[in-house]
């Protein structure tokens, strides 16, 4: 399961750095789908995961000895929350509504989570508690990059070539509730798309 949460990540990010240099076809929908994908990853298989159980064993008892009760609650509510962070990233990098209250709720779940997993790695040195702080690291580095970020920045980013539908986009975000500012960013959507 290692493997296929490596790859998913991966790919994501390719992705998503791809999606910023180059407009392509179904771009939101290909990262849209993966980050699901990982998202229900994390869900529904992070005991076996986080505890470093292969997919093959994850439904025999014997996986689990040795494991605390402690430990499998812990991996559990990680699990939750990191499929959260990666539902966040997605809506804050396709500049969907409440990306960023959404990510700033990951990652003040994901802070403590981090500390704790630090201690329990100082303390013990083993290899779960160092590939499950590289996991929580890289998760939160990314999720507080993106929440830094401006969403006027990745528009700007996203679609530096068409400086008309940033620039509609932009006053549309200052004023949402404003109709004729909605229908001017359509229409330069709608000139964009034909362009490509």
């Amino acid at each position: 399961m290692k493997q296929t949460e490596l790859i998913i990540g991966v790919g994501i990010l390719l992705l998503m750095t791809l999606r910023l240099l180059v407009i392509y076809p179904y771009a939101s929908l290909l990262i849209t789908q993966l980050t699901l994908v990982l998202s229900i990853l994390y869900f529904f298989f992070s005991v076996g995961l986080l505890n470093q159980i292969g997919f093959r064993n994850l439904f025999k008892t014997e996986s689990y000895k040795g494991i605390s009760t402690l430990r499998i609650i812990g991996t559990v509510g990680t699990g939750l929350v990191l499929s959260i962070m990666t539902i966040s990233i997605l809506f804050k990098f396709q500049r969907w509504p409440y990306g960023s209250i959404n990510l700033l709720i990951g990652l003040i779940s994901l802070f403590p989570i981090v500390g704790v997993v630090l201690i329990k790695f100082i303390n013990t040195k083993t290899k779960l508690y160092k590939s499950l702080l590289i996991r929580l690291t890289l998760i939160f580095g990314i999720g507080l990059l993106l929440f830094l970020t401006k969403s006027e920045t990745i528009l700007e980013m996203t679609y530096s070539d068409f400086p008309d539908y940033v620039e509609a986009m932009k006053n549309e975000m200052k004023d949402p509730e404003n109709i004729e500012l909605q229908r001017i960013a359509n229409e330069e959507r709608l000139k964009m798309e034909s362009e490509n």
